[in-house]
Parts: C-alpha cells; sequence; structure tokens
C-alpha cells in the first residue's frame, strides 16, 4: 500500500529522475544475476525447462511486453511484488519566487514617520499661531495693540502653515515611492497603523515572497494561497498567503509577479524558493508508483505488471506526474495492479537475453 502525503506538481522541466543511475543499476543487476550463474550454472538456463519465457508486443498504445517466469526463478531473482492503490492528485503549475529583504521598505516606513512626525508639530504650532493671530486682530481692531504685532503673528501662522504643508508633501512623495517599488497593499500595511503581519516581518516570524509565474499564467481571482519550500521539496512546502499584485517582475522570471507571505521556517532573506498552485479545479484519479518499480529501456520509462498466472507484463508510462516521490500516472495502470517493485532490472535483462548471441557461437 501506498500513503503519500503533500502532492508534487508538475514540473514543466521534469527529466526522468531515475535515467543516470540506470547503468550502475544494470550492471549491478547483471553482476548479480551472472554470480548465481558462474561456470555456466545460471539459475534461470540451468535447466532448460525453467527457462523464461518471452512474449513481445512493441506495437500499440501503450506498449508491452510479457516474460513468463517459475516460482524458482522469482525467488533467485529477488523479485517483489506490490498492489498499486488508488489515490487522488490535482495537477499543479511550479513557479518560482524569492524571499524579500524588507530593509527598503522599512528605510521608507521610517521616513515616513519622521514626515508625519514632524507634519504632527506642524500640525499644532498652526493651530496655536492661528488663535495667537485671531486674538490680535481682534485686539487690533479695538486698538489695544499695534499693528506691527498683528503683522508678526500673521507672519509666524504663515510660516507654520508653509511648514504643515512641507511636511504633508514630503508624506506624499514618500508614499508614491514607497508605491512604485511595493503597491499599495504592502504600503499600507507598512505606513497606516500598528499592522500585525508588519510586525510578524519586523520579528521575522514570517517573510516576504515575491512569487513570479511562468509566461503565459496568471493567477486566478479566487486564488489566495500557494505552497512555497526551498530546493524543490514539495514534501515540506508551506502554505503562503497572497498579499497582492507585485509592481516589479523578477530578474529571472519574466511573468507576472505577486507578493506573498510565508512561515519563516528554513527561509532567509534573499533565498530562491519553489511555489506550486492549482493548474486547475479539476482532481484527477491515480495510482502511485514508486521510482523502485521504473527501468529505462529506449529512452522510455516501463514497469512490469505482474499477472494471476505469473506472467510479467512490460508497460510504458506514457506520462506521469511527481507525486511525493512517487509517480503518479492516470493511464496505462489501474488500482489494483500488481507490479515489480524490486528486480524490475532483472526481469528487463532476462527479456533480452536472447538477444546477446552466445559466447561459443560462431
Amino acid at each position: 500500500m501506498f500513503f503519500v502525503s503533500n502532492p508534487c506538481l508538475y514540473d514543466f522541466s521534469m527529466k526522468p529522475l531515475l535515467r543516470p543511475i540506470v547503468p550502475a543499476v544494470l550492471i549491478l543487476t547483471i553482476s548479480t544475476f551472472q554470480a548465481v550463474s558462474n561456470d555456466d550454472d545460471d539459475a534461470l538456463s540451468k535447466h532448460p525447462s525453467q527457462s523464461a519465457a518471452i512474449q513481445k508486443s512493441e506495437h500499440g498504445s501503450p506498449r508491452t511486453t510479457t516474460v513468463r517466469l517459475t516460482e524458482e526463478q522469482q525467488n533467485v531473482g529477488g523479485l517483489v511484488t506490490d498492489i498499486l492503490t488508488a489515490v487522488t492528485f490535482q495537477p499543479e503549475i511550479m513557479a518560482y519566487g524569492k524571499v524579500i529583504d524588507i530593509q527598503p521598505l522599512l528605510a521608507l516606513q521610517v521616513r515616513y514617520q519622521a514626515a508625519a512626525t514632524e507634519a504632527e508639530i506642524a500640525s499644532a504650532a498652526l493651530a496655536l499661531a492661528q488663535k495667537n493671530r485671531d486674538r490680535l486682530m481682534i485686539l487690533h481692531r479695538e486698538n489695544i495693540v499695534a499693528s506691527r504685532d498683528l503683522a508678526q503673528a500673521e507672519a509666524q501662522y504663515q510660516s507654520d502653515h508653509a511648514r504643515l504643508q512641507a511636511a504633508r508633501r514630503l508624506m506624499q512623495e514618500i508614499r508614491h515611492e514607497a508605491q512604485q517599488a511595493w503597491g499599495d497593499s504592502l504600503t499600507r500595511i507598512a505606513f497606516d497603523g500598528e499592522s500585525p503581519l508588519f510586525q510578524e516581518f519586523l520579528n521575522r516570524s514570517r517573510v516576504l515572497i515575491l512569487i513570479a509565474l511562468p509566461s503565459g499564467h496568471t493567477l486566478p481571482p479566487n486564488q489566495r494561497s500557494l505552497f512555497v519550500a526551498r530546493e524543490s521539496d514539495r514534501s515540506a512546502a508551506h502554505q503562503a498567503d497572497l498579499i497582492s499584485p507585485a509592481p516589479k517582475t523578477d530578474d529571472l522570471v519574466q511573468g507576472e509577479t505577486y507578493f506573498f507571505h510565508a512561515p519563516s521556517d528554513r527561509l532567509r532573506a534573499g533565498m530562491r524558493v519553489n511555489a506550486w498552485l492549482p493548474a486547475s479545479s479539476e482532481t484527477l484519479t491515480g495510482v502511485a508508483v514508486p521510482p523502485s518499480a521504473i527501468v529505462w529501456h529506449s529512452g522510455k520509462p516501463w514497469v512490469y505488471r505482474r499477472s494471476e498466472d505469473g506472467t510479467f507484463t512490460r508497460t510504458e508510462i506514457t506520462a506521469h506526474h511527481e507525486y511525493g516521490g512517487f509517480w503518479f500516472v492516470d493511464r496505462g495502470l489501474a488500482a489494483g495492479d500488481e507490479i515489480v517493485v524490486t528486480g524490475a532490472q532483472l526481469l528487463l535483462s532476462e527479456e533480452f537475453r536472447t538477444d546477446i548471441p552466445d559466447e561459443d557461437d560462431d
């Protein structure tokens, strides 16, 4: 039985992960196989009656080839089988991201707060200057104070008014600068009040991530989260929540960009991360195939499926998705199929045994 958590998604640049080790596995298998057959004592060929029966059918889709082994031959080869169970899988799109250093945003916030403080001081001074000017205007009309005193009060009022306007203008300029670099949502989070999320950024319990989607893809309107992890490790991915679209694209991936926030576990500013989001709302049903069951032949992946009569059928895997360390397959195999999970390479070697000329043949 297979039990897999945290499904993986489809990688556009997916390459056969097991292909580089096939030669080593093949050599090891053949060596092991030959060790049993030293001095022409091969366990599978010592007795003609025990030779493997092979029937090839390389036509159609998927293509199949069958090999029949006795129980003794299966035991000698160390074959282990397992029965596939049904699993569900939601196709995903892999995107790329980067953990963003919020220091530039923090610097803008400090400047904005300083300008806001200056505006508050100027506002208080202006209110006081206005009261003093209004009082002197009344006294001047009653000829109690000289015109010079009223003029000084008016000058002070105008100075404090200009000072307030300058502080407010500086605040607006800093806000515009932040909006151009970080967008409206992050600017509000940083500038307007005590945002819990911004405090989490400051204490590093959460991190800000810029996600760049592959070219031609866009974030669905109702998609508010995705999963992120380092080093393409889908099983260790954490949920990241959407903040807003980002005003700038990524240097490496020229796709649509979005700001997300995620737990800071194992994530540091400047790190590159992988992200996974659903490709559609459709959920597929298939089986999870362990990598140990895969053999490569002619550049294609195959598995050996065992029949009730002991026949092993080599079946091509025409399409698959990465699935938490397994291969998700929804065509050619089904729940209940019994496949070889250990010793498949031995079956492949036995299948092509007859294609190798005998040393004694001229």
